[in-house]
């Protein structure tokens, strides 16, 4: 029903990038000599979905909403894109709870609060005119996929993975989801939901990552954020990137001697094709063990739990992390959030990046940055791209919208 997106343009250019790669392999071990190439300069910072906006949808969604303390509180993850026929297909998280309903002769609500909702517009009207589709990650049929699943207090999700043609599910959705335990802190963990009928419905495949600071009460409260999985340099694997806490013995994030132990930017890595096989190809779906990169190896430390390397430890902006490959510069690129302020950086080889740059201040809350190609791919930026954000203002979900940053390179 939907056109898929252009996974093979993705595909062509990781491959032109691969045939330039050697004389850039320098920069692996050089990245205090990486310059970013382009200067973003925002021209126009619009809103695409306005509070007004947003409660008539959640009016409209389906099943309809119960949770009539937040409403219709979306997007309250990133986003997802993916390009149809027709417009643009959009994924994004609603904070309101769930409770059990049954949709469609089928299973598709809980008590959790976070879901993944789909929608059907245009890059200028995410919401368009249809019933918003709020549907919750349901559980895997095998208990033993993922046993946290019952603790979960909130379970949502907005970057999604469509699977393409050769490979197994193609076609269908691969979603990256956010999962708090719930007590008197705010710890998560990131994990994988797969859908094969374009979103309808989503089944949990487990967690992937998780802080290497384990789970106990009275910690402090910490954001993992929610990121898009991203094709590495070869296509061969995808990246999760995601801020970590490192233990430090104590149940804070600083330390008594005042040092900090949390990462700006963390990665975690597992093989795009064991991925998809485990994903759409067996009779127990489940999600693979994923990698984090620590002291310049992938083999030392699983994503559930284990130590990490800092990406960007001189970086001046923390907090949630929104990475593409522009083919314009032929980079990587990174928009980060720290609530109020975005900053840019640039990689060649996804792990060194140039120290980030401004992009501006669109606070209070300016949160869950997506950035936004406008050619036939969404995932894949050029010379100018959007960058959507949820904007809260003093009065947080009543009047919260969905913003759009127009970016240029100059």
């Amino acid at each position: 029903m939907y056109a898929k997106p252009a996974f093979a343009l993705r595909i062509l250019i990781f491959c032109n990038f691969l045939t330039f790669w050697p004389q850039f392999a320098a920069a692996q071990n050089e990245p205090a000599t990486l310059t970013q190439i382009c200067t973003p300069q925002v021209t126009a910072n619009v809103v695409v979905a306005s509070a007004k906006q947003r409660y008539d949808a959640g009016q409209r969604a389906q099943p309809p909403i119960t949770d009539t303390y937040n409403g219709f509180a979306w997007p309250d993850t990133p986003t997802g894109v993916l390009k149809t026929a027709n417009g643009y297909e959009f994924f994004g998280s609603d904070g309101g709870a769930h409770y059990r309903q049954l949709w469609q002769g089928g299973y598709v609500g809980n008590n959790k609060s976070g879901s993944v909702v789909t929608t059907l517009g245009t890059l200028d009207n995410p919401l368009g005119s249809g019933d918003p589709q709020d549907v919750s990650v349901s559980p895997n049929p095998d208990p033993g996929v993922n046993p946290n699943y019952p603790s979960y207090g909130y379970m949502g999700g907005g970057p999604v993975f469509q699977v393409p043609a050769g490979m197994p599910g193609a076609g269908n959705l691969l979603v990256t989801y956010h999962a708090e335990l719930p007590d008197d802190a705010l710890y998560a963990a990131l994990g994988l939901a797969a859908s094969s009928d374009n979103g309808l419905h989503w089944t949990d495949l487990g967690e992937i990552v998780r802080l290497n600071q384990a789970y106990a009460v009275g910690l402090d409260g910490f954001e993992i954020g929610d990121g898009p999985l991203v094709l590495s340099p070869n296509g061969q694997y995808f990246y999760l990137y995601f801020p970590d806490w490192i233990a430090n013995g104590t149940l804070h994030t600083t330390a008594a001697n005042g040092a900090s132990s949390t990462t700006n930017v963390s990665v975690a890595r597992a093989p795009v094709a064991t991925v998809l096989e485990a994903a759409f190809g067996s009779s127990r779906p489940h999600a693979v063990p994923f990698e984090k990169f620590y002291e310049g190896n992938w083999h030392l430390q699983p994503a559930i739990g284990g130590a990490s390397t800092d990406l960007n430890p001189k970086s001046a902006y923390q907090g949630y992390l929104d990475i593409h490959f522009n083919s314009a510069i032929q980079r990587y690129v990174m928009i980060i959030s720290n609530d109020t302020t975005f900053g840019y950086a640039e990689s060649i080889d996804a792990l060194h990046w140039t120290l980030p740059t401004a992009l501006g201040t669109f606070g209070p809350i300016a949160a869950y940055p997506t950035a936004v190609g406008l050619g036939d791919d969404p995932h894949i930026l050029g010379e100018n791209f959007y960058v959507y954000f949820t904007f809260l203002p003093s009065d947080g979900w009543k009047g919260g919208l969905l913003r759009r940053l127009s970016v240029t390179c100059q």
